[in-house]
């Protein structure tokens, strides 16, 4: 059984802001009498003395002040949630800023979006594209409200919620000799011209697949538009990688063949990263469960 109750922590905060028992009972419209039996009440139950008379002024005693310490953080968490369900009640207001850290993300992330929208037509969605190579240092500069990451950021004060995992496959032309493999292994790049969406450095694939295994392709090209690269390497020109579900219609055409990348599979985890006083608020949480609940759904309903 909790021993504190808010009843207690708001009349531990009224005595330390007013100094005393007929003040902090003025503004917590209460009768003194009441404010005193609440206090004592406190401090038979804790076992501790919280506050002392210093000259005409209560001053807390070094229990008084941990409990303060807690109490003000407790308080005032409660006060934002109230704010915000007010606002939830009364229609949400405000604007969510977003981005992510992979330009496929763009492919299925707007009607989602606008999904959200239609539910929440006070909210506001921005799009900011110009922070996909730090969102979480963007979040940290309050210039970002969330980031659709595939690597939960180990940083302090941002919380990550997971969202759901997609396969990332070698894509060939149909006429590539690999084509009919069961896997490709890193030694398999080496010969071949790859074509990236992200420079080597940024390329999960870099990251995962080849750089542990000291595998250096012969070319290495940037080309950040998604049907430009299905169509490089349908033309034979070079190979890539990339989600199955953005690949699925051409693959059921027989425009392109899919590989996976080692024995186990290229797998990749999506998160939703903001600072978590954003992560808990309410449209924010609607947000990312609208992200968690259809976010793989709609990245496969896009390209069909």
């Amino acid at each position: 059984m909790m021993i504190l109750e808010t009843r207690h922590l708001r009349v531990v905060d009224a005595i330390q802001r007013e100094g005393t028992v007929t003040r902090a009972a003025q503004v917590l419209n209460l009768t003194q009498p009441a404010v005193s039996h609440a206090l004592r009440e406190l401090e038979e139950r804790l076992g501790v003395r919280l506050f002392r008379r210093d000259r005409k002024r209560m001053a807390p005693t070094p229990e008084g002040e941990r409990l303060l310490r807690s109490s003000e953080l407790v308080l005032s968490e409660l006060a934002r949630v109230e704010r915000e369900l007010g606002q939830y009640r009364d229609g949400v207001r405000g604007v969510i800023r977003i981005a992510t850290a992979c330009y496929t993300c763009y492919n299925w992330l707007p009607p989602l979006l606008k999904q959200f929208r239609e539910r929440h037509p006070q909210v506001s969605i921005e799009i900011v594209p110009e922070v996909k190579l730090e969102p979480v240092e963007a979040i940290l500069d309050h210039r970002l409200d969330v980031a659709i990451v595939y690597e939960a950021p180990d940083r302090e004060g941002v919380v990550t919620r997971r969202l759901f995992e997609d396969e990332l496959v070698a894509i060939l032309a149909p006429d590539h000799p690999a084509a009919g493999r069961d896997h490709l292994v890193a030694r398999d790049f080496a010969d071949e011209h790859f074509i990236s969406q992200s420079p080597l450095a940024e390329s999960l694939f870099q990251q995962q697949v080849l750089g542990p295994a000291g595998v250096e392709t012969r070319q290495w090209s940037v080309i950040p538009l998604t049907e430009a690269v299905i169509q490089t390497v349908a033309s034979g020109i070079g190979v890539s990688v990339l989600p199955r579900w953005l690949v699925k219609p051409e693959i059921e055409a027989g425009r392109l063949c899919a590989v996976r990348v080692t024995k186990k599979g290229m797998m990749r985890t999506w998160y939703a990263a903001a600072l978590e006083e954003r992560m808990l608020s309410v449209p924010v949480a609607d947000l990312v469960s609208e992200l968690k609940a259809n976010g793989f759904a709609a990245a496969c309903c896009c390209r069909e």
